[in-house]
C-alpha cells in the first residue's frame, strides 16, 4: 500500500513509518508533508507496545469491559468518607503501584472524570494509562473514542484508534470509531477516499460483532444506514 492508501484508511502510523523510508526524490516532498503533519499530533512520541501476551478482553453485551469494573464499584459507594478513602487509594496506586496497577488506576480515574464531564482531565488520564501499559487495546481505544466524541482533532483520535485495532484486530468498537472519524474527515475535507474506507470499516466492524453484542451491532448498523446524512448535512 502507498502512503496515500494508508492515510485515507486512517492508518496514520503505517503512513508515517512508510514516509520515513522514502528515498525517491519525486516522493520526498509528499513524505515530508505527511511526516510534518503526523509529528504535529505526536505520533513520533507514541508509547510502543512491548509484549504480545496481553489479554484483550471482548466487549460485553452491555458495552462494558472488565477494565471498567473498578469504576462501577467506586461509583456505587454512597458514604462520603468511604468514597474519599477509595479515591485516595486509587491515586496512591497511580504513584506507587506496578506499571499495570498504575495504568489501571489512571484508566479508572479517566472514567470517573468522564462521568463528571471533565473531558480534558479524562483524556489526560487515559493517555497516562496508555503510557504505563501500551499493550492493552482498551486503553488506546477508549482514549481515541473519547477524543472523537468530545472535540479533539480527528487525527488525534485516529492515531489512538489505529493502535487499538493493531492490538485487538477483532474488536468491532475500534473499527466503528475509526469509521466515524473517517466520515468526519470526509465531511470536513470533502475527500471521497475517506468515505469509501469508512464504509469498508463499518462492514468489517459489523462482521466482527459477536451474537451477544446486539446494542453495539445496532449502533454500527445505524451508522451505515445514515452515512450520507453525516456527509451532506
Amino acid at each position: 500500500m502507498s502512503m496515500d492508501d494508508y492515510f485515507y484508511n486512517g492508518e496514520l502510523m503505517k503512513c508515517y513509518e512508510l514516509a520515513k523510508q522514502v528515498t525517491s526524490e519525486e516522493e520526498k516532498a509528499r513524505a515530508q508533508k505527511y511526516m510534518a503533519l503526523f509529528e504535529q499530533y505526536d505520533l513520533d512520541r507514541y508509547p510502543k507496545p512491548t509484549a504480545h501476551g496481553e489479554v484483550q478482553h471482548a466487549e460485553r453485551a452491555d458495552e462494558s469491559y472488565p477494565e471498567s469494573d473498578l469504576v462501577v464499584e467506586i461509583r456505587a459507594i454512597e458514604e462520603e468518607g468511604a468514597f474519599a478513602k477509595r479515591i485516595q487509594q486509587l491515586e496512591e496506586a497511580a504513584k506507587t503501584g506496578t506499571p499495570s496497577d498504575r495504568a489501571q488506576s489512571f484508566f479508572t480515574q479517566g472514567e470517573l472524570f468522564l462521568f463528571a464531564h471533565h473531558y480534558n482531565e479524562s483524556v489526560h488520564c487515559f493517555q497516562q494509562a496508555v503510557k504505563e501499559n501500551p499493550n492493552k487495546a482498551v486503553y488506546w481505544g477508549i482514549t481515541g473514542q473519547t477524543m472523537h466524541r468530545f472535540g479533539w482533532m480527528p487525527f488525534d483520535a485516529l492515531g489512538y484508534l489505529e493502535q487499538a485495532i493493531q492490538l485487538d484486530p477483532i474488536n468491532p468498537r475500534w473499527k466503528w470509531n475509526k469509521a466515524l472519524v473517517l466520515i468526519q474527515l470526509a465531511k470536513d475535507l470533502q475527500m471521497a477516499p475517506f468515505m469509501a474506507n469508512a464504509a469498508l470499516a463499518l462492514e468489517d466492524a459489523l462482521a466482527s460483532c459477536g451474537e451477544q453484542q446486539r446494542s453495539l451491532k445496532d449502533a454500527i448498523q445505524n451508522t451505515m444506514d445514515t452515512m450520507d446524512s453525516y456527509v451532506f448535512s
